[in-house]
């Protein structure tokens, strides 16, 4: 990413919480559906640099010889993570913040249920070397 497009982002943002904090005070349901929507577009906005990086993670691993059993759920883990945390801070602004931390569990079982191959192939690696 450019530095150019750097600032294009820090300027969505800018402009999305400026308009979400003023409908805020009238109707606080707006504003966070402005603040998703600007989430959303700084995502999308986002979209090259984060192909580029899983195309790198990818082919560090194949320099490394890991298989992609392996690396796929560390992927799917960390993108697990990052949509739970940009969900519950959501619920969070939507005063939810009981819906945010369960869904923060959620979040963590899907993600412990989603590293389960990764850990099976550290303890067959670890029964070899036994």
């Amino acid at each position: 990413m450019s530095g150019g497009e750097i600032l294009q982002l820090g300027a969505i943002a800018v402009a999305g919480t400026f308009c979400a904090l003023t409908l805020r005070r009238q109707t606080p349901e707006l504003a966070l559906l402005l603040a998703l929507v600007t989430g959303g577009l700084l995502l999308w906005r986002s979209r090259e640099a984060l192909e580029s990086a899983l195309s790198l993670f990818r082919e560090l691993a194949d320099l490394a010889g890991l298989s992609q059993e392996i690396i796929s759920p560390l992927i799917k883990t960390v993108g697990i993570a990052l949509l739970v945390r940009i969900a519950s801070q959501l619920c969070r602004d939507g005063g939810m913040g009981t819906v945010a931390v369960f869904l923060e569990l959620a979040g963590s079982l899907a993600a412990l249920v989603t590293v389960t191959p990764l850990l099976r192939a550290v303890l067959d690696i670890v029964e070899e070397l036994l």
